[in-house]
């Protein structure tokens, strides 16, 4: 059973800055897909009640080990190409290793796990850098392979 103030916590107000803008921005490119990790009783809550599982259309996988289920999330959401957004660098690189070229790491510095020095060292960088997540809407996608044109 989960406590009441986890219940009713206001995730909404804990979004970062510009994030429904971003996953609206990224709709031109294709469609947006929250894949994440954590208690599968919890986790739902949170991408509920934080607003992200509207602004995706419900286009949310939730696994104990996202970096697992490649296979997975391609039966569910198949595609040319693929862009992972994580502020934890092992978990990119982990999903790079199984996608290779058909996957685009991004790595905002941004949130707990990206200010960790031990989380940087760890692993390879990421394609792509951003101070925040709400730099997103600054990206050309279009150049990935795979992308279509947005329009």
């Amino acid at each position: 059973m989960m406590p009441s103030f986890l219940a009713d916590y206001p995730f909404a107000q804990r979004l970062y800055p510009g994030a429904l803008s971003v996953l609206a921005h990224l709709r031109r490119w294709g469609p947006t897909v929250i894949l994440t990790d954590g208690d599968v009783v919890f986790q739902p809550r949170k991408v509920q009640r934080s607003g992200l599982w509207d602004a995706v259309d419900g286009r949310v996988l939730i696994y104990l080990h996202k970096e697992q289920m490649l296979e997975a999330v391609e039966q569910c959401y198949p595609a040319r190409h693929y862009v992972m957004v994580d502020d934890k660098r092992r978990i990119p690189a982990a999903m790079k290793q199984g996608w290779g070229d058909r996957l685009t790491t991004v790595f905002p510095r941004q949130g707990h796990y990206a200010l960790d020095a031990a989380n940087i060292a760890a692993c390879p960088s990421a394609d792509i850098t951003i101070e925040r997540i709400g730099a997103l809407t600054d990206v050309d996608f279009s150049t990935l392979r795979g992308t279509p044109k947005a329009g």
